[in-house]
């Protein structure tokens, strides 16, 4: 019983999913159908009736006819096999099938889309076709306009055109001849030819256009203005010559041949119609003649600035070697009094020999100027080299002049320094002197002893002859360092001397009462006379503090309004 229940489930499953499958591919059957159906009800033949309205002769009629042909084959051989595919695609249903079904529905999909793109394509050509004969016929017209322009423009003004004139009226009568072929193209039902056509008639007429409007220019330039300017170069160059210019460098005569040559090929190419070829001769013939024009105006300039600076250079030279040898002679005598360093010796060879060659390259240049065998140019620019040169060397002598004066400033300020050491230090012994103490560590003795060896080196060295101011400097450096620190050290040792004394005298008052007082008191008064000051006070100080708190700043306060 259960293998008959099991038998009957599975021919239920079976049929089910048969139901299914038959369902979606009779709907896929259904689709093409209907696809095949949209196909054969498209307007294509109404569409193609429209070519009837054209001239049914050469090209257009091959086109038709095989449009209608691919049509025809269409109705009647490919949407029947596809009737047959679908035909085919249900029977294989029929027997359960289903994956042979799918394959052939699959195919019929592909052949659908294939005749879908063959209708646009028919489509797509048969608008190029209409539309290509409209345009054509629209732009015909304007071209034919611009053409009768062209035409009446070149025989109204045939005389700015010259020689040209032949050649461009053949050049319209190979245009007009196209516009023919044009008309026959259309007439024989040509359409796409006819539309190839007016392209080449349009950039026909384009490139005419342009050499209507160079033409006249270019003639003028090539007949008149161009060879009127190679003249007026070439006369004034020979009068520049017998003004004295050395013009060998400009080589003029190799120019003005060599565009005399470019001259003759751009008219020539003009002559041929070639207006773009010969319209960039001729810009690279004005480039050229700008340059000899630059060249020639750049001697005029050269000579005007060379006659106009040269006086004026001359009197600085003179003034500058006056002033040169004068420092020679300032720097004699300051080597009598002073040591000059070797870089300052260098310097002062150094503005000699500069002197000397700015003043041989000016009697050269000079040289050169009155027997005219250099050009102006090249004297220009040894001119303008010596300008600087002269410049850089007065910026060294003003700087070596200066330099001179401040080896006596130097001096005077290292005198000054040196007395005021002299007068700090006599402060120093002198509030010693005063402050009555049992006497100074002997570090302070040895200190105020290096300060006067120090001083007495700085005065030996102001006193030598000639007289070494870095050595000084050096000297008087370790001087003014000593001095300050003895200074420093001794006002120091005073101030805790001082104050180490009244916090002592302070503390008398709690010796009775207080005997770990009087132990530090004496201990201090100990370090007193062993000129211990500084350990004096912290002694004292910190003795007292323990009986009454703030006690050396209250003591502090005490002197600061006695003092």
């Amino acid at each position: 019983m259960e293998y008959i229940i099991g038998i009957l489930a599975l021919v239920v499953i079976f049929i089910s999913i048969s139901f299914v499958r038959r369902k979606k591919i009779y709907q896929e059957v259904d689709r093409l159908e209907n696809w095949k159906v949209s196909i054969m009800n498209k307007p294509v033949s109404e569409e193609l009736s429209k070519v009837k309205d054209l001239n049914m002769t050469g090209q257009t009629e091959q086109l038709f006819e095989n449009w209608r042909y691919q049509w025809d084959n269409i109705l009647s051989t490919e949407l029947v096999n596809i009737e047959e595919y679908l035909f085919d695609a249900e029977d294989f249903v029929d027997k359960y099938r289903f994956k042979k079904a799918k394959d052939v529905l699959s195919i019929a999909d592909s052949k659908l889309q294939d005749i879908e793109m063959k209708i646009k394509a028919i489509y797509d050509e048969l608008d190029e076709l209409i539309g290509s004969q409209a345009k054509s016929a629209e732009e015909n017209e304007k071209l034919e306009g611009k053409y009768s322009d062209f035409k009446k423009q070149l025989l109204n003004q045939r005389h700015q055109y010259g020689s040209t004139t032949p050649l461009l009226e053949k050049e319209l009568e190979q245009i007009q001849q196209l516009f023919a072929e044009f008309n026959q193209s259309i007439s024989n039902g040509d359409y796409l030819v006819a539309r190839e056509l007016i392209a080449r008639i349009e950039k026909e007429l384009e490139g005419f256009e342009i050499k209507l409007e160079y033409i006249p220019g270019l003639l003028i330039e090539c007949q008149s203005v161009i060879p009127s300017q190679l003249a007026e170069v070439e006369t004034g160059y020979k009068e520049m010559l017998a003004e004295g210019y050395i013009l060998d460098h400009v080589n003029l005569e190799k120019s003005i041949a060599s565009l005399q040559d470019k001259l003759k090929q751009s008219t020539k190419l003009l002559m041929e119609t070639k207006v773009l070829e010969s319209k960039e001769g001729i810009e690279l013939i004005k480039t050229e003649m700008d340059e000899l024009y630059d060249q020639i105006e750049k001697e005029v300039l050269a000579k005007h600035y060379v006659v106009k600076e040269l006086p004026s250079v001359e009197a600085i030279l003179i003034a500058l070697s006056s002033a040169s040898e004068k420092t020679k002679q300032e720097t004699y005598v300051v080597q009598e009094s002073y040591q000059l360093q070797q870089e300052d010796i260098q310097t002062q060879q150094k503005i000699e020999e500069s002197m000397l060659a700015l003043n041989d390259r000016y009697e050269k240049l000079s040289g050169h100027l009155l027997d005219q065998t250099i050009a102006f140019s090249i004297l220009k620019e040894e001119l303008e080299d010596i300008c600087e040169q002269i410049n850089s060397l007065q910026e060294i002598h003003q700087q070596y002049t200066e330099s001179l004066m401040a080896l006596r400033k130097d001096e005077m300020a290292a005198r000054e320094q040196l007395n005021s050491l002299r007068k700090m230090l006599f402060e120093v012994k002198r509030s010693i002197e005063k402050s009555n103490i049992p006497g100074l560590p002997k570090s302070v003795y040895q200190e105020l002893s290096l300060a006067n060896d120090q001083l007495k080196a700085v005065t030996g060295k102001l006193e030598e002859k000639p007289l070494n101011i870095v050595e000084v400097n050096t000297v008087l450096f370790e001087a003014v360092t000593s001095v300050e620190k003895c200074h420093e050290e001794a006002l120091e040792i005073l101030d805790h001397a001082y104050l180490a004394e009244s916090v002592i005298q302070y503390g008398n008052r709690y010796r009775s009462k207080h005997p770990s007082i009087h132990e530090s008191l004496v201990e201090a008064e100990q370090l007193f006379r062993n000129y211990e000051y500084k350990n004096a006070l912290e002694e004292a100080a910190t003795s007292l503090e323990k009986v009454e708190p703030g006690v050396l700043k209250k003591i502090e306060k005490v002197l600061e309004k006695e003092s």
